[in-house]
C-alpha cells in the first residue's frame, strides 16, 4: 500500500506574486465592467430617460397663414407636411410618411392621429396641437385614422416580438457555433452553416407567428406572409452573429447580444417611437436588424400601403453579408481538413 504523496509546498514569494496577480486581473475586470456598464447605461438612458418630440413629421391641409402660426406654437417638436386635400393626408398617414395631420377648413381645426403608428406620438401630437391651436385662438376635435386592433390595444406586442425574435436567433447563432466543430468541415459543404441558419430561420418565424395569431396579434395578416417576415428578421441576426462566431470565436455572440438585444432593441422604435429618440439613435437603431425589423412589422401588422424597400434591404443585407462570411470561413476550414470554423469552445 503506498502512502499518498503530499501537494509541493509553494514558497511564500511565488504565493504572493500569484495573489498579486489574481488581485491585478480582478481590478481589469471590475473596471471594464464599469467601463461597460457606464457607456451602456448612459446609451439607454439618453434614449428613454426623457423623450420628447422631434421634428414629428406631421401632415397639414389648409390656409398657409394658419400653418404658419401653428407652426411657430408648436416649435421643433413638429414639421409639418403640406397636403392639397384631407384624403391626400390620410393618403400619407397610411404610407407612414407622417405621423398624423391637421386640416383647416371653415368648419374648424381637426386632428388627424395615428395610434397604431405610435401610442406615444398620437398622444404628444394631441397635448402639442391642442395647445398650439389655443395659442392660435383655435379649438381642434380629433379623428383616430389608424386604430390599434383589440388584439394589440396596448401597442405593445411589436416590442415583445421583436425581442423573442432577437434572443431566440442570438441562441441559434449559439447554438450553431456549437454544432459547427461536431462535424468534420470540407469544402464541398460550406452551405451545412447556412442551410441550418435558412431551416432555422423558417421554423422561428412558423412558430412565433402561430403564437402571434393564437394570442390575436396581426390575425389580419397573411400568416405566411407574418411567418416569412419573422423569419428573416430572425436570419438577419443569426447570420451576422454567426458570421462573427466564425471569425473572433464565441466572442462574437456577446458582441452580437450586447449590440442587437441590449442596445439594438431599446433604440429600434419598437418600445420608443422613434421620433421621440436622439437623432443619432434614432439614425442608428434603424441600421441595425431589431431596428429594420421593428419597422417592417410594423407597415406589415398595420400600414399595408406602406413602402418596405428600406427595411427589407438593411435586413437582407445583414443575412446575406452574413451568410457569404460564414460559407466562406466554413470553406477554409474544410480546405484546412479543420473540424471548427474558429477556435470555439
Amino acid at each position: 500500500m503506498t502512502e499518498p504523496t503530499s501537494a509541493p509546498e509553494v514558497a511564500p514569494e511565488t504565493e504572493r506574486r500569484r495573489e498579486r496577480h489574481f488581485w491585478v486581473r480582478a481590478a481589469v475586470v471590475a473596471a471594464l465592467g464599469v467601463v461597460i456598464l457606464t457607456l451602456l447605461g448612459s446609451a439607454l438612458l439618453s434614449v428613454s430617460h426623457a423623450p420628447t418630440p422631434h421634428h414629428v413629421p406631421l401632415g397639414y391641409v389648409g390656409a398657409e397663414t394658419t400653418r404658419t402660426a401653428l407652426a411657430e406654437e408648436a416649435g421643433e417638436a413638429v414639421r409639418f407636411v403640406t397636403y392639397d386635400s384631407r384624403n391626400a393626408a390620410i393618403g400619407g398617414i397610411d404610407r407612414m410618411d407622417t405621423y398624423g395631420a391637421v386640416v383647416v377648413s371653415e368648419s374648424g381645426v381637426e386632428l388627424l392621429k395615428s395610434t397604431a403608428a405610435s401610442p406615444q406620438v398620437a398622444s404628444a401630437l394631441t397635448a402639442l396641437v391642442t395647445e398650439a391651436a389655443a395659442g392660435a385662438s383655435l379649438t381642434p376635435t380629433v379623428t383616430e385614422t389608424s386604430a390599434l386592433p383589440t388584439g394589440d390595444s396596448a401597442g405593445s406586442s411589436i416590442a415583445v416580438l421583436l425581442q423573442v425574435v432577437v434572443l431566440v436567433g442570438t441562441i441559434g447563432s449559439v447554438g450553431l457555433g456549437r454544432l459547427v466543430p461536431r462535424y468534420r468541415a470540407n469544402w464541398a459543404r460550406g452551405e451545412l452553416p447556412v442551410l441550418f441558419l435558412v431551416l432555422y430561420a423558417l421554423v422561428v418565424g412558423l412558430g412565433i407567428a402561430t403564437v402571434s395569431h393564437a394570442f390575436g396579434v396581426g390575425n389580419h395578416v397573411h400568416f405566411f406572409k407574418l411567418s416569412l417576415c419573422l423569419a428573416l428578421i430572425n436570419l438577419s441576426v443569426t447570420a451576422s452573429v454567426s458570421a462573427l462566431v466564425s471569425l473572433v470565436g464565441s466572442a462574437g455572440a456577446g458582441v452580437g447580444g450586447i449590440l442587437y438585444f441590449l442596445l439594438g432593441s431599446p433604440i429600434s422604435g419598437a418600445a420608443t417611437a422613434l421620433p421621440l429618440m436622439p437623432v443619432f439613435w434614432k439614425d442608428f437603431g434603424q441600421a441595425l436588424p431589431p431596428g429594420a425589423g421593428a419597422t417592417l412589422l410594423r407597415r406589415v401588422l398595420y400600414f399595408p400601403e406602406a413602402p418596405l424597400a428600406t427595411e427589407l434591404t438593411v435586413l437582407i443585407l445583414y443575412a446575406g453579408i452574413g451568410a457569404v462570411v460564414l460559407g466562406v470561413v466554413n470553406l477554409l476550414a474544410g480546405a484546412g481538413h479543420r473540424n471548427s470554423l474558429a477556435d470555439l469552445p
